[in-house]
């Protein structure tokens, strides 16, 4: 155990000093899985103007006090609005078609409502300079929607170039997938920022199970990540080493979730272990500790590290899982 290389200390060594990739404009209907290297605020009230929010007429409530199928309110020629449609000056409700009666000379109203009454108000689904998302945040379908909505056009993100030199295709397939779906740029020429390069030789280095021979380190100005030969502990390096340097270049940070175990998990001290985890319920159902199967893998939604302090963790205990399929979010 001497022999290994905790992996805090691997993380620490690599990264210190690294700088997020570089910060580039883009038009953000084009930065799905990018990460924001600056924050996106509201460029104006959302929405800009009152909407209606249901098909009806556009009144002033204060002129229907009263109104009633008794005591009706001639409306004159009231303006049919449709939802979304913004509201005329000079009124702030909208009246149902039910609550109006058509007459020989017009429209009245048999009814009142109050002021906002079927209204969406000015601001109400966000204020100008409000923040939309701050810098670090990925760019989901979501936030891509949010941004388009409010008139957000441009943006700058971070795509870290990322080059994937594993001879095993089908590892390879899988890291320039996983990584891209980080934020990544899979690239071929230089300047690249990340490297996956497959491990050499087999002597263990690192206390992490599985992944005793993965490594991430320094070629100059970009980080190198030595992967396994074997698909346990290729995985573990994505995971365990490429989330972390993705993360120090995009200048984001993993989305854990807490759960409770559904059983309990044993760790070895001076060891960092792997846990797969699946979603049962409110629960994580823990896989073997420091093992990655296939069977496992498939069926996983989370991981954590144990850290090499821990000696396990009791059933019902919290553990914080990160998304296999978006650890950032």
């Amino acid at each position: 155990m001497d022999s290994l290389t905790a992996l805090d200390h691997c993380l620490q060594a690599a990264l210190r000093d690294i700088a997020p990739a570089p910060a580039e404009p883009v038009v953000l209907s084009d930065a799905l899985g990018a990460v924001l290297a600056e924050p996106l605020m509201f460029p104006c009230d959302m929405p800009p103007t009152a909407q209606a929010l249901r098909d009806g007429f556009a009144v002033a409530s204060l002129e229907l006090t009263g109104a009633s199928s008794g005591v009706p309110v001639a409306l004159g020629a009231p303006l049919h609005v449709l939802p979304a449609d913004p509201l005329p000056p000079g009124t702030d409700a909208v009246l149902p078609q039910d609550g109006v009666e058509i007459t020989a000379t017009g429209c009245d109203a048999i009814r009142s409502v109050g002021p906002g009454h079927g209204v969406r108000r000015a601001g109400h689904d966000g204020r100008a300079g409000t923040l939309m998302a701050p810098a670090g945040t990925f760019v989901s379908n979501r936030l891509g929607l949010v941004a388009a909505l409010a008139g957000l056009t441009q943006g700058r993100i971070r795509r870290p170039r990322v080059a994937v030199e594993l001879p095993d295709l089908v590892q390879a397939r899988f890291a320039c997938a996983f990584l891209t779906g980080l934020g990544a740029t899979i690239v071929t020429d230089a300047p690249r920022h990340l490297i996956l390069r497959a491990a050499v030789g087999s002597s263990p280095c690192l206390a992490l199970a599985p992944g005793e021979t993965a490594w991430l380190g320094r070629e100059g100005a970009a980080l190198v990540l030595s992967v396994p030969r074997r698909f346990d502990g290729m995985v573990a390096a994505c995971l365990a080493l490429g989330v972390p340097a993705m993360a120090a270049l995009t200048g984001s940070a993993p989305l854990s979730v807490e759960r409770p175990l559904t059983r309990k998990l044993a760790s070895a001290l001076g060891m960092a272990d792997l846990v797969l985890l699946t979603r049962q319920g409110a629960s994580w159902h823990p896989g073997p500790t420091g093992a990655v199967t296939l069977a496992g893998l498939a069926a996983a939604d989370a991981f954590a590290i144990l850290p090499p302090d821990s000696e396990g963790l009791p059933a019902g205990a919290p553990l914080a899982g990160i998304s296999l399929s978006s650890p950032f979010g």
